[in-house]
């Protein structure tokens, strides 16, 4: 009887998994709760939902409410060097996650901002999560390559042409920018990011050698970005701060504006 129940509570736990991968991208928990979601118009919002984005899409957001690219055209418009920085959101982010974080820099920079699509949502939280604990962490101290879509379409991005000045990680999203970056400096291809700057939020990683400049910012009460971090070096340790870049947590989100 308690094998039969144990037998039951796993299938449960698959069968719940299943459903949660299955769901369409949303606003959920990790991206409202960590991304700057407010940002994002109804419109925006509403005809980012209705399209199918898979890992490693890319959207380019804008400081103008309701302009937006997304798919080749987004990619061109990195490729070409009319969007010159981009982010990498972390683990649970969806479409909506990744739209929102990417915004949230336009506004700051008051320039496009190319974001990477990294996961479907809260559906994803375990087992991205797990991948950057148990592969990304080891592989970033190592120097290696792991596969993730995120990654790969940033290196695509380079190899395509495209010679961003700025990428921005937070979170898992830090270790995905290394990770690309570390894929080309194994290859020979160096010269591809040489110079440019990286920084992170909320998880601290080693980059490859010929990056130009290197920051890592983390909140004193983020006891998850210090979990993750296997790199302290280059870091600035902002006071009061949790893992969050949502401003509405007034006083203790990233104020990513005053390091970007």
């Amino acid at each position: 009887m308690a094998k039969t129940r144990r037998l039951g509570k796993k299938l449960a736990a698959v069968l719940l998994a299943v459903m949660l991968l299955s769901l369409p991208a949303a606003a959920g928990y990790a991206d409202s709760t960590y991304y700057n979601t407010g940002c994002l118009t109804s419109q925006e919002t509403s005809v980012l939902l209705a399209q199918a984005f898979e890992k490693g899409s890319v959207v380019v957001m804008t400081p103008t409410n309701n302009v937006f690219y997304t798919g080749a055209a987004a990619e061109q418009m990195v490729i070409d060097g009319d969007v010159q920085i981009v982010t990498i959101a972390g683990v649970g982010s969806s479409v909506i996650g990744t739209a929102a974080f990417a915004k949230h820099v336009a506004k700051i920079k008051n320039q496009p901002v190319a974001g990477i699509v990294v996961g479907y949502g809260d559906g994803t939280i375990y087992t991205e999560g797990t991948q950057g604990y148990f592969i990304g962490r080891p592989s970033n101290v190592a120097g290696v390559y792991y596969e993730e879509p995120a990654s790969q379409k940033l290196v695509d991005l380079y190899a395509a042409g495209a010679r961003p000045s700025l990428l921005i990680g937070h979170s898992k999203g830090n270790m995905d920018v290394a990770n690309a970056l570390f894929k080309m400096y194994n290859e020979g291809h160096q010269s591809w990011y040489a110079g440019v700057t990286v920084k992170t939020f909320g998880c601290g990683v080693y980059v490859p050698a010929g990056v130009g400049t290197f920051r890592q910012y983390i909140g004193t009460l983020d006891t998850l970005g210090y979990t993750n971090t296997v790199n302290w070096g280059s870091m600035t340790y902002v006071y009061g701060k949790y893992h969050t870049t949502n401003p509405t947590y007034t006083f203790t989100y990233m104020p990513i504006q005053w390091y970007i």
